[in-house]
Order: structure tokens, then C-alpha cells, then sequence
């Protein structure tokens, strides 16, 4: 089969200094590329030993470790290797990847890698970076080099990364935007360049590659838990439609007047049959009667999802009105709620072009709060009162 790969590929392989951090914006390539590059080590080099890694295991086996073991089957090479999913690694020949996580630091405080890559990087402390620097030790034939692969988006210009990593002698950084990727979507890069008009700080991080910081976060009442609450008060859903955009579905558990919240569904490309096979096979039948409320902009969709026996109705549409009611309540999130996390930690209030905060949110990288702001709001502004499905 053919194989795609983009400059920033090209950029990594030919790095030789230790330290390689990936800086760029978003659907610029930068996680996809290193993937393929440890793919090759993988498979062309010898005795090597490969560290894959997130700050904890549930972000690591949706995002970077998923995405390793996709390209494999893509490229027809998974069934020549020996997959270990109890205990998280890849063998081919005499060369592993093993998949780890810094939650739990002791499963590779006697490993030696040859590479090691963090993805997400700014999700980890510069103890974190230090620790994995000292098992960088792999041994190495002549004229080889350990390297240990950063890749981020520059959220935090005074983060631990600019200000001590990539200044440092023995680090090569690599810039990359959507410009370098052009396997990237026509649709997706409309809504990069719309944060033009929409934030400026949010423009240059996911556009521009260039260093922002987080600023006027929406939602700032929140931990994470390690699961929900099997039975509560009450026990809902939201729904936010999508297609380009991921269809994006949560689970809402009120209890004691706390909302706690998993998601369920974060996937693009679903036609409507299709996000209804997923409803089926997410919502067991015992939950089935449970509300869900969706993005009433589609009213077609609601109709062919009521019509597949689900309980399913419009949300409330007033955005500002729910934004409200979620930031009355601290939000219990499940730690494994990798693109949920994501979200709400860059979730974030627009500007006007005076620098005055607005009363309306960036619409960017919101799916799975729409659905959750659609959740709650929606179920408390119906409480006792009827509905009537679309």
C-alpha cells in the first residue's frame, strides 16, 4: 500500500540532537509523524527498546497509543508483531515499544530506552522530563543517538518546556501548522483560520504554531474521579451531532446535586445509521429510557434516532443560559475522559477587538461541552415540566 507521510516526518528523522520537541498547531502532523518515524525504527533498526507515553494510561490508549497500533494494521505490519495488551507493548524480532504511563512510575524504573516519546508533553512536569531523561540509556551501536520526542501544542509560553527545554544546547525544535500537513481537511482548516475573528491567542496557538497562554477559562470548577456513580438521582445524556466534527456524547450522573460526567462518544465521519449502531452499542438496553438531549439545530437526525427507539429529545438552545447553570456545580470528570479533558482545559471566553472578554465562548474544540452543557441545562430547565420530541 501506499504510504503518506509529510515534511515534518522528514524533519524528525533527520534530527540528531537529544531532545526533539514537536511545537505546532492543531491537524499539523506533529504526533502523526512521530508514530511513523518510531514505526520505522521499529521495524528497520536493531535492539532497540521504545517508550511510548502520557502523563496516565487512560489519555495514552485513546490518543497516542491507539494511534500507534492503527497505523500498524493500516500498513498490514500488526499481524508480524507480538502485541502484549495485558501488559502494554509491541515486539517485533528483537526491538518493543512498550506503552507506559507516569501514573504509574514504577513500571519502568529498571528500563533503558533507546527513544522515548511524550506526547502531550506539557501535560507532564519537568521532573517528570528529568526522570525519563535518565532512562534514556539504551545502548547504541557507533554513531547512533538516544532521542527523546516531545510533542505539544504552545499553550503555555512560561511553561516548564520553552523556558528550560527547548532553550537548551543539546534540543532541536520543530515548528509545524496545518500548512505542513496537507493531507488535512478543507472544512477543518476554515475553522483554524476563523479563530482569526474569533480569539487571537487561540489563532496563533492552533493556527500559527506560535506560543499563547491559557487565559479566561470558562469552566474552572472541576476534578477528576476515577469512574461514575453506577446509580444517582438521576442519569442522563447529551448529545452534540456532528459529521467532520466529532458526534460527541456524554453520560451525566446527578447525585446529591453533583453532576458527575464520562464520555461516552468522541468520533467523526458517522452518518446517522451509523451514530445509532454506536448509541446501541455505548447505552445498554437498561439505560435506553434514560433523556438524551441533543443539538436541536438537527431536527432530522433527532426524528431517525427517536424513530431507533431512543428517548431523545432538543436541547435547550440558550448557550450563555447554560454555560450558566454548568459553572453553578462542580463537575466530577472521569479521569479517562481523555478528549473531555482536552476540551475543558482550553475552553475559554471570546474577545472583543479592544481585548474586552465577551459573554460568549470561542467556538472552537467544544463538542463534547456543547453536549454536556446541553445535558444539564436542558434536564434541569425540564425538570417536572413535559417535553415534546421533535
Amino acid at each position: 500500500m501506499d504510504v503518506f507521510y509529510t515534511n515534518i516526518f522528514e524533519r524528525n528523522q533527520a534530527a540528531t540532537k537529544r531532545a526533539v520537541v514537536n511545537i505546532g498547531g492543531a491537524r499539523s502532523s506533529k504526533s502523526h509523524s512521530i508514530a511513523q518515524l518510531l514505526l520505522v525504527k521499529l521495524f528497520q533498526e536493531q535492539n532497540k527498546n521504545i517508550g511510548i507515553c502520557r502523563k496516565t494510561m487512560p489519555a495514552l490508549k485513546m490518543t497516542a497509543m491507539r494511534l500507534f497500533v492503527s497505523l500498524l494494521k493500516d500498513y498490514g505490519l500488526y499481524a508480524k508483531c507480538n502485541h502484549n495488551k495485558s501488559e502494554n507493548f509491541i515486539d517485533y524480532k528483537n526491538n518493543r515499544v512498550q506503552f507506559f504511563s507516569l501514573d504509574e512510575p514504577d513500571k519502568i524504573k529498571s528500563t533503558e530506552f533507546n527513544y522515548i516519546w511524550m506526547e502531550e508533553a506539557n501535560e507532564f512536569t519537568y521532573d517528570d522530563y528529568i526522570t525519563l531523561l535518565t532512562r534514556l540509556s539504551g545502548r547504541t551501536a557507533a554513531q547512533e543517538t538516544n532521542h527523546m520526542y516531545l510533542s505539544l501544542n504552545p499553550t503555555e509560553a512560561m511553561g516548564w518546556i520553552p523556558q528550560k527545554v527547548v532553550p537548551a544546547r543539546d534540543t532541536e525544535v520543530i515548528r509545524s501548522t496545518y500548512k505542513d500537513n496537507p493531507f488535512v481537511q478543507k472544512e477543518y482548516i476554515k475553522i483554524l483560520e476563523n479563530l482569526r475573528e474569533q480569539d487571537e491567542n487561540y489563532y496563533k496557538i492552533y493556527a500559527l504554531g506560535e506560543w499563547g497562554q491559557k487565559q479566561d477559562l470558562i469552566y474552572t470548577r472541576y476534578e477528576f474521579i476515577e469512574a461514575i456513580p453506577e446509580v444517582g438521582d438521576d442519569i442522563f445524556y447529551g448529545l452534540d451531532f456532528g459529521f467532520n466534527n466529532p458526534c460527541a456524547l456524554v453520560r451525566v450522573v446527578e447525585k446529591d446535586k453533583k453532576f458527575y460526567v464520562k464520555e461516552e462518544l468522541y468520533k467523526s465521519d458517522l452518518t446517522t445509521p451509523e451514530l445509532i449502531a454506536e448509541l446501541r452499542r455505548i447505552i445498554p438496553e437498561s439505560l435506553r429510557t434514560r433523556t438524551i438531549y441533543a443539538d436541536a439545530a438537527e431536527p432530522d437526525r433527532i426524528a431517525e434516532i427517536v424513530n431507533a427507539d431512543f428517548n431523545i429529545y432538543a436541547a435547550q438552545k440558550d448557550v450563555q443560559a447554560g454555560i450558566d447553570k454548568v459553572r453553578q456545580s462542580v463537575l466530577y470528570l472521569t479521569s479517562d475522559s481523555v478528549n473531555l479533558r482536552n476540551e475543558i482545559l482550553s475552553y475559554k471566553w471570546k474577545r472583543d477587538r479592544a481585548g474586552n472578554p465577551l459573554d460568549e465562548p470561542v467556538k472552537f474544540n467544544d463538542h463534547l461541552l456543547d453536549a454536556l452543557r446541553y445535558a444539564i441545562f436542558s434536564n434541569e430547565k425540564n425538570k417536572g415540566a413535559g417535553i415534546t420530541v421533535i
